[in-house]
């Protein structure tokens, strides 16, 4: 399911009059819908339904660069290798999260003096050597303080880029339930304890659902976005959007929730995994070793692979006349990187021996992560229906993700 401009299933709902509603949604033709949207979607593009499969092949003739999204260059990233960079999981999560036992820190200004995006490498491990960025958005309020939005591990190099900014923590939001993203609300918190913490709702733990304090997470208050979030103390600023779509079925306490955020003074849409634009741009967090272990042909997964004959992997393997050791460093990093992203947003390409015609299909533009889409939106239309629409009610001019490059430059048309 790729992101794009929302066609007439955004329907009229009652808004409040505390929100912005400078954006009305208007229908779009199916020619500019290169995705794969849900069926209640798919006949809503255009008056005139196209079949699944020829919209399917329309997607593949279509030209894949969006139409207005565009990340701007992206500056040099502040960072403090002289600051440790240690950092452990206690407890210790049940799935392997890398790195273990420490993580580099970036800072970019996104907007000078009041916006910054700090990145760190979070993957899996079990030698899958599946890695991005998981990202941080800060923002200097009217008050002089800063709002964190998502917070990172918070490493002694973390603290003091954050330091450095010369501003006091007033916020601290958690806008997922998600483990990659909470499980750093608690320590981060300590770091900050005169810093106010709200947490989305919906929080869980599994295999016991265990309450967030026994992970040390205590929140001066949930999320709510009645009337956007009116009725919270950051509400001159902000508004809020919140998606519980259900449980995705782990069990009944397993939710996929999320807090979209706008930040009405600077026209910014901030989400966790809603949306990602992922380009040629390897983040500055992900090691050139890494890249290269995934670039090559015998590495653990491409090997396994070819052991089993997923998706016929060996047979290609077998008739390809070119290698990654007929290749240049250049070209084993560039196949790193694009196999290491899609192995992030599909999970299991089905061409991950030679990743360019997918990456070429997904990456420059604004996408929902398939993933996602499958695990999660695909199963919750109407929730996601009705979250875009509220969201795409504000006036924004770029969003900030969790995850690859950022800040994107969108409007809600496209969003």
């Amino acid at each position: 399911m790729v992101a794009c401009s929302p066609p007439a299933m955004c329907t009229t709902r009652p808004v409040s009059p505390n929100c912005s509603t400078h954006f009305t949604p208007r229908p779009l033709s199916a020619a500019s819908c290169r995705a794969t949207p849900p069926l209640k979607l798919r006949n809503q593009l255009s008056s005139t339904p196209i079949p699944y499969r020829d919209r399917c092949q329309l997607a593949r003739r279509t030209p894949l660069v969006s139409k207005c999204a565009s990340v701007p260059p992206i500056p040099a990233g502040v960072t403090m290798p002289n600051k440790s960079r240690a950092y452990f999981f206690f407890p210790p999560p049940i799935f392997p999260v890398v790195p273990l036992f420490g993580r580099a820190t970036y800072r970019y200004e996104v907007l000078p003096d009041r916006i910054w995006r700090f990145e760190q490498k979070q993957g899996i491990g079990l030698g899958l050597n599946v890695s991005v960025n998981v990202c941080m958005t800060v923002i200097k309020m009217k008050s002089g303080g800063l709002f964190v939005y998502s917070p990172i591990a918070p490493t002694k190099e973390c603290v003091a880029l954050i330091n450095e900014l010369g501003a006091p923590v007033e916020y601290i939001v958690l806008p997922t339930t998600l483990f990659e993203h909470k499980v750093f609300a608690g320590p981060f918190q300590r770091k900050f304890p005169k810093a106010k913490l709200w947490v989305c709702p919906g929080q869980w733990s599994w295999p016991l659902n265990l309450p967030p304090s026994f992970f040390g997470i205590f929140p001066t208050g949930i999320l709510n976005d009645i009337d956007c979030g009116a009725s919270l103390p950051f509400a001159d600023e902000f508004e809020v959007n919140i998606i519980q779509p259900g449980p995705i079925g782990v069990n009944a306490s397993v939710t996929f929730n999320e807090a979209a955020m706008l930040h009405k003074p600077t026209k910014t849409l901030l989400v966790v995994d809603a949306v990602v634009y992922a380009s040629d741009r390897v983040p500055d967090v992900i090691d050139e070793k890494s890249m290269l272990e995934s670039g090559n042909d015998n590495n653990l997964v491409v090997t396994v692979l070819k052991v089993i004959n997923l998706f016929g992997i060996r047979d290609k393997a077998l008739a390809r006349t070119r290698s990654s050791k007929d290749m240049s460093k250049q070209e084993v990093l560039q196949v790193g990187w694009q196999r290491n992203a899609l192995q992030a947003l599909y999970f299991g390409p089905n061409d991950l021996l030679d990743p360019n015609e997918s990456w070429q299909y997904i990456s420059n533009r604004l996408i929902v992560a398939p993933i996602v889409s499958t695990l999660v939106y695909a199963n919750a239309v109407g929730a996601v229906e009705e979250w875009v629409e509220r969201i795409c009610r504000w006036d924004f001019k770029r969003v900030i993700p969790c995850h690859f490059d950022g800040p994107i430059l969108t409007n809600p048309r496209e969003f």
